[in-house]
């Protein structure tokens, strides 16, 4: 009895196991390749003059003292973990349609709350478009520029822009009048400096093409017929 059959089914369940391999190494490779390809052009173009990926810019509006956003929680023993320089920059800017000075501030989250607690403040929930929920309450014991403990601020006339390297904690980020006046109205942005974009974009170029290139050789062994599989 001849052993062809054997040898031509036992060869076609390999090439059909190997084809498999190299299709799937191919398509994660192709999608890695995109990744890679994605944030280069992202980190080419997407960033302003000053190498921010920034937001657009959205008009905030409230009667009370104060807008918020509470609870920016980075954990300190996930950022001890971060190399510093990975964590990168945050930029918040704010302008008063009217020109009028303005004051922009991040400080830990328990001193924001002691500085505004009992002051009518508007909690930023959503942004497109801005949902607040509303704490009533009176005006501030002193204006926000007189406080200490911002840990980055930016108070003026014009538009106002402060820079902060992110670290670990419990953030809170505020606007307000610089005088601490009622009705906050401020045309505002959020931009991020990163430096490890570019160097994910060649990591995941690198990787993707590599298992592209494995998974295509692999497509082709399974092609190829040896000389004596029909033997």
């Amino acid at each position: 009895m001849s052993s062809v059959p054997d040898n031509e089914s036992h060869w076609n369940a390999g090439r059909v196991a190997v084809l498999l391999s190299g299709s799937v190494l191919a398509v994660i490779g192709v999608c890695l390749l995109l990744g890679g390809v994605a944030l280069g052009l992202a980190h080419g173009f997407a960033r302003d003059g000053d190498g921010y990926y920034t937001t657009g810019t959205e008009r905030l509006e409230t009667g009370t003292h104060a807008i918020t956003v509470e609870d920016v929680d980075l954990g300190n023993e996930t950022a001890d973990l971060i190399p510093e320089d990975a964590l990168g920059r945050v930029r918040v800017r704010a302008e008063r349609p009217d020109g009028r000075p303005v004051f922009v501030g991040i400080g830990r989250e328990r001193d924001v709350d002691a500085y505004l607690r009992g002051v009518a403040r508007a909690e930023l929930d959503d942004v497109d478009p801005p949902e607040y929920e509303t704490h009533r309450g009176d005006a501030p014991r002193r204006p926000p520029t007189a406080a200490r403990f911002w840990v980055a601020s930016a108070s003026g006339p014009g538009r106002q822009a402060l820079d902060w390297d992110v670290e670990g904690g419990q953030w809170s980020v505020v606007t307000m009048n610089a005088d601490g006046d009622p009705r906050v109205v401020v045309d505002a942005d959020v931009g991020a400096k990163v430096g490890w974009v570019l160097w994910a974009a060649i990591g995941l170029f690198v990787a993707g093409l590599g298992l592209a290139v494995g998974g295509g050789l692999m497509i082709a062994m399974a092609a190829r017929r040896p000389r004596d599989a029909g033997a």
